[in-house]
């Protein structure tokens, strides 16, 4: 199983399709991903995948911004690279992203990417980015997924002679790294939950 728990948000109906048994559109994983190495500088990546697991294109760079424009670049950017409109399934842990496409982005949409501040209107937070996303979701047809981690063992005793003796099977293997972005990603994930815990 894996080592994290998925939310779902659909943010369009499903695929339009031509007879309702034909789909018109090709499915796509998209992975978005960002890791801060300051407050306002950091890495975007996301890497795209065919429904069957065959990378498709993958890219990263450092840019500026903070954790949530850096993610928005990988999910923009991610969207943009899809030639046609597509059925795509955003993968991302950043909560502000899958949140926002789903609660946030209609109603920024209705009034103009702008929001009323102290009296006056201004641009809500990362616009631009915001603006290239929802012109993307017109095109194609997404669901968001936000992937949460949580460590719920330490695992201080493995290896233990105790546990050694608790075996009544023969050991198994040593478990290969995953090759597909998506599935090396969350064990990073998971990895990264369990270095941050007390």
């Amino acid at each position: 199983t894996l080592p994290a728990v998925f939310f779902t948000d659909t943010l369009k109906p499903t695929a339009v399709t031509d007879s309702q048994t034909n789909p018109t559109r090709s499915d796509y994983l998209l992975v978005c991903q960002a890791r801060a190495i300051e407050m306002t500088e950091g890495y975007w990546q996301f890497d795209l995948e065919s429904a069957d697991g065959t990378p498709v294109f993958s890219a990263n760079d450092h840019d500026s911004g903070d954790l949530n424009r850096l993610t928005l670049l990988a999910a923009v950017r991610g969207l943009e690279s899809i030639d046609g409109p597509a059925s795509v399934t955003l993968v991302s842990s950043n909560r502000y992203l899958i949140r926002s496409l789903s609660d946030s982005l209609p109603r920024w949409r209705s009034n103009g990417f702008m929001w009323e501040h102290f009296g006056r209107r201004i641009d809500v937070q990362h616009a631009d980015l915001w603006r290239r996303i929802d012109r993307a979701i017109a095109i194609h047809c997404v669901q968001a997924c936000l992937v949460s981690s949580r460590n719920i063992s330490s695992g201080q005793n493995i290896g233990s002679v105790q546990d050694k003796n608790l075996r009544i099977d023969s050991p198994h293997p040593s478990p290969s790294r995953p090759t597909d972005p998506l599935r090396r990603w969350l064990m990073n994930e998971a990895a990264g939950s369990v270095s941050q815990a007390p």
